[in-house]
This record gives C-alpha cells, sequence and structure tokens, in this order.
C-alpha cells in the first residue's frame, strides 16, 4: 500500500517533476489508502512543490479513491472505467489488493482463479487500449510441501526439489496462485530477509530479475541503492517475510 500510495502520487505530479501531470483512479478494497499519508510523503520528497499554495490539495485532488464493498461491485466499477481513463485524463489504475475482494467468497485454489479470469483479461485489454499502467497488488500466503503448482524452475528433478523441499515449506507464494502471477507484465516482490526490505524484478520483458534494498520512511518507499542485484534459480520467486517487525521507519529522513 505504500508503494501503491507513492506511485500515486508520483503519477499525479507535474512532468518537470518526474510525474506524469494526470489523474490517478486507486481502487481501495482494503481501506488502507490515507490522503493525510499522501500528502506527508510529498510534503517530505517535494517540499519546493507541495509548499506552494493550494498544492498539496490540488495533488490530493487528482486521485480519485474508490471502495468496492464486493467482487460484483468491483466488477461494475472497472467495467465503467473505459470512457473515464480517456475524458479524464487518467495515468494509472491502482488496485489495492485484488485477494481482499474475495475474502468473502469461500471459494479456494482453482476456483478462486477462474473466478477471476474475466477480470484479468479485462484488465490486460484496457491497459492496451488505454495505454496507461495498471498496478495491481497481490498477497501471499504458507506454500506447503504438498502443493503441486510450482514455478517453471522447481519441481522438475525429484532430487533437487526433495533437496530444497525444507526450504520451500518456509517461503510464501502468490495468494492467487501460479496462473495469476504469470497473468501480469512485470511482477514485483516486496519482502523481508534477515531484517533488511527488499523489492525484487521478478518478471519484466525489459529487465533482468534484480534484487534492490528499499527502506520506508516518512517520504515513503526509497531504494538504497540504484545498483540492483541480479537474481538467479529459485531465488527470482521466492518470497521471505522475516525479521521485518520494525517494517516502516516515519522518523527517518
Amino acid at each position: 500500500t505504500q508503494f501503491c500510495m507513492k506511485l500515486a502520487l508520483s503519477a499525479s505530479f507535474p512532468v518537470a517533476y518526474g510525474g506524469l501531470d494526470g489523474r490517478v483512479i486507486y481502487i481501495d478494497v482494503e481501506s488502507k489508502f490515507s490522503s493525510k499519508r499522501v500528502i506527508e510523503m510529498g510534503l517530505k520528497s517535494f517540499p519546493e512543490v507541495f509548499h506552494l499554495k493550494g498544492m498539496a490539495q490540488e495533488m490530493a485532488g487528482r486521485i480519485l479513491v474508490l471502495r468496492p464493498t464486493s467482487l460484483s461491485d468491483f466488477t461494475e466499477s472497472i467495467q465503467e472505467l473505459k470512457d473515464s481513463i480517456l475524458q479524464n485524463q487518467v495515468k494509472l489504475l491502482v488496485i489495492d489488493s485484488v485477494t481482499a475482494l474475495l475474502s468473502g467468497e469461500n471459494k479456494q485454489g482453482d476456483q478462486r482463479q477462474h473466478q477471476l479470469g474475466w477480470h484479468i483479461s479485462f484488465l490486460k485489454s484496457l491497459a492496451e487500449f488505454s495505454r496507461i499502467p495498471i498496478v495491481v497488488t497481490n498477497q501471499v500466503r504458507s506454500q506447503n510441501r504438498d502443493e503441486t503448482s510450482h514455478y517453471s524452475f522447481q519441481g522438475k528433478v525429484k532430487d533437487e526439489f526433495q533437496e530444497h523441499a525444507r526450504t520451500y515449506d518456509s517461503h510464501l507464494v502468490a495468494a492467487l496462485g501460479i496462473n495469476w502471477a504469470h497473468a501480469v507484465t512485470i511482477r514485483l516482490v516486496l519482502e523481508a530477509k534477515s531484517g533488511q526490505r527488499i523489492i525484487k524484478v521478478a518478471k519484466s520483458p525489459m529487465s533482468p530479475p534484480l534484487a534492490f534494498p528499499f527502506d520506508i520512511t516518512s517520504a515513503g518507499i526509497s531504494l538504497l541503492s540504484d545498483d540492483g542485484t541480479e537474481l538467479k534459480g529459485p531465488g527470482i520467486n521466492t518470497i521471505h517475510a522475516r525479521g521485518h517487525s520494525d517494517m516502516i521507519n516515519f522518523h527517518g529522513d
């Protein structure tokens, strides 16, 4: 959510400051969006802009927040977006998160993936039609040893799988399954390992798999280095959540 709010803020900023100078539609399924937090990020990240009279309100006003209460409500909302995106100069669509839409649907595994099949296709076509990025967040769940859905590099050789089985048991996987994980064009994984926060480019047509350390401060998510570490093998898609008790540090600069 911190990542999504920073993206929304950046997209609303003037081009001269690295933004897209447009509007943002933010579908806030979990009611975690905070306009106060967005303004705080702006004041810390772009003080020369946000201290101008009325600028904070103008930037925040460019972000339209929708809060669907069910999957059917969400479906209706995105069907109405196509015309709105073109008419209102929308430059970014954020959905945070898709998993929460199914929390009350009482369906598991393949049923969940099948239920969202239409939404995957529609969002991909909407991105191509409108030529804007669509950012969709997923949640994670524990992976157990009996699961049969693995990434392409997992489980091909029985001995290799047995050797790493205990390691996989401790990992998390995308909550909506492998089909949803592969449906996106670019997949970013945010994880915590050994007390360090890491954002990984796990899938991209423009970049090799890379890992970047980051921190969360009052200015939002900030990379600690512009030089990513290249990833290979299982490390590309595995997700760790260890040593992250102090995930957000609002006292940092």
